[in-house]
């Protein structure tokens, strides 16, 4: 939204918020970013409340998203005592390409998921199928919640540090 100060008819930015909704990834949007983004930033809980957080890759279907994970880490102690998990999937270098989606809920056991297996290695190992191993397992969540961005959308003159870096480029 364009205002001008006073009498003067040069813009200005707007100082009304934006609304999330602006900002939110479409259904279609956000399944093509899961689909192909690599990296999940995975949280987890202690008993004792403390925080922690991994880089593990993933595959998302119908849905879901599948980790393989350590049977024997930090993560899989904070599982046991009942923690909640939150996956934060994010993108982008300049303040104008950041994007992602933060998926929030709980990791069951997957059991033998050999069509996940196959996809993890399509998607990681050039098509390598990926054999199970003792020490993993395949973790699965349904999020109950998922919170998107991409500030590819705010619109024009609504975001300072926005317009700064148009600026700059021009």
């Amino acid at each position: 939204m364009r205002d001008t100060d006073g009498g003067s008819d040069s813009p200005r930015l707007s100082s009304m918020p934006l609304p999330r909704s602006v900002l939110r990834m479409t259904d279609e949007e956000l399944e093509s970013f899961l689909a192909t983004e690599r990296t999940a930033r995975v949280g987890t809980v202690s008993e004792d409340g403390e925080p922690h957080v991994a880089p593990l890759w993933f595959v998302w279907r119908d849905g879901k998203i599948y980790f393989n994970s350590l049977k024997r880490s930090r993560r899989d102690a904070d599982l046991r005592h009942g923690s909640r998990v939150s996956a934060c999937v994010d993108a982008g270098y300049e303040y104008a390409e950041l994007r992602g989606a933060v998926l929030y809920g709980v990791l069951e056991d997957a059991g033998d998921v050999p069509e996940i297996r196959q996809a993890f290695g399509d998607k990681y190992w050039n098509g390598m199928e990926i054999p199970e191993v003792k020490s993993h397992r395949w973790m699965v969540m349904t999020p109950d919640k998922i919170v998107s961005w991409d500030f590819k959308k705010i619109p024009a003159n609504r975001d300072r540090r926005l317009e700064a870096t148009r600026q700059q480029q021009s």
